[in-house]
């Protein structure tokens, strides 16, 4: 039985909670703090979970390790917190927000300080099988990217992964623009009133010190959007990979085309692709604090971060170029 204690009460705390729920003989989740005893009575009703306002209360619990699923700004200040109490610590996306913090988070795993990243994207059933594909050879090297499915540092580190360039130096260039798309859809509800509001789209052109590139486009609506799809496709010297499809040379360099067949390890227990993921996130804290062993390499974890933060730093006025520092500590 895996005991874990969720920091923070909003959207991405409820997937935990969901896990828990739905796979009582693997997880306990045995307390969710909140900021104010109101959300805190709302949440304990509504999910049948034991909430508090109160740290002693979460300690006193003896969880295995906290989950830290606050605000982005909150992230950092929060599992510094919580490590100093000597808990591991499973941070939600992304540990910090500027490099002087990732820096910090560096200096502490290496003093030992229990903490991993809650990255998921990687770990979706899909894109984990498209990334086994790539690293089997199936499309050759791979040598770009064309990526239109997830935002920062989860597209930089699906990106990263799928064209093998480990920690390699970038030059980011693009911009970004205000454009009018028709509301549909929030984290909570549908929306038919056909209201159509500015949303921002960015396009970036991502260089490798190696000569591979990806091609990057993300709209702030995308993620929950019923009029923009998803698009990812991934080249190689022998193929390529659009979504779920698979274009390849076989040993006689004839050309083969197939459906990329995958599973939801969790179906039975009714998980999504998200759930099925942080799932195994959670499954890997448990083994990073036995073994070692860790989920996502947190030099790994800290270079996507930082890359984040330069692909933010591009502009809507004009073609912005920006290049990555080359004393980054994790490298």
């Amino acid at each position: 039985m895996i005991r874990f204690a969720i920091i923070g009460s909003g959207w991405r705390s409820l997937f935990y909670v969901r896990i828990a729920k739905a796979m009582p003989k693997h997880f306990e989740m045995c307390a969710l703090l909140c900021r104010t005893k109101e959300k805190a009575d709302k949440f304990a009703e509504e999910y049948q979970i034991y909430t508090t306002c109160n740290e002693a209360d979460v300690i006193s619990k003896k969880p295995d390790f906290i989950v830290s699923a606050v605000s982005k700004i909150n992230m950092y200040d929060t599992c510094i917190h919580w490590l100093s109490y000597r808990f591991p610590v499973l941070s939600e996306t992304p540990i910090a927000l500027d490099k002087k913090s990732l820096e910090t988070v560096w200096h502490m795993c290496q003093n030992g300080s229990k903490l991993q990243v809650a990255e998921q994207y990687f770990l979706y059933p899909l894109n984990r099988k498209i990334i086994n594909l790539v690293d089997s050879g199936m499309i050759g090297t791979p040598v770009s990217i064309t990526i239109s499915a997830m935002h920062d540092y989860h597209a930089a580190s699906i990106i990263r992964r799928l064209l093998q360039v480990g920690l390699e130096g970038v030059t980011i260039s693009g911009k970004k623009f205000i454009v009018p798309v028709t509301n549909t859809k929030t984290r909570y509800e549908t929306l038919t009133d056909g209201q159509v509001v500015d949303k921002e789209e960015k396009h970036l052109i991502i260089e490798y010190e190696s000569g591979k590139i990806a091609f990057y486009d993300f709209m702030s609506d995308q993620y929950r959007s019923e009029i923009r799809n998803r698009y990812l496709n991934v080249r190689g010297t022998r193929g390529e990979i659009i979504n779920d499809k698979l274009y390849y040379l076989n040993e006689n360099n004839i050309a083969c085309l197939q459906n990329i067949d995958y599973k939801n390890p969790y179906e039975t227990f009714n998980l999504t692709a998200d759930e099925s993921a942080i799932t195994d996130i959670l499954f890997g804290m448990m083994n990073y604090i036995n073994t070692g062993k860790e989920i996502y390499p947190m030099k790994e974890a800290l270079e996507d971060a930082y890359l984040s933060i330069l692909m933010n730093q591009i502009e809507h006025d004009k073609i912005t170029t920006l290049y990555s520092d080359k004393d980054r500590i994790w490298k």
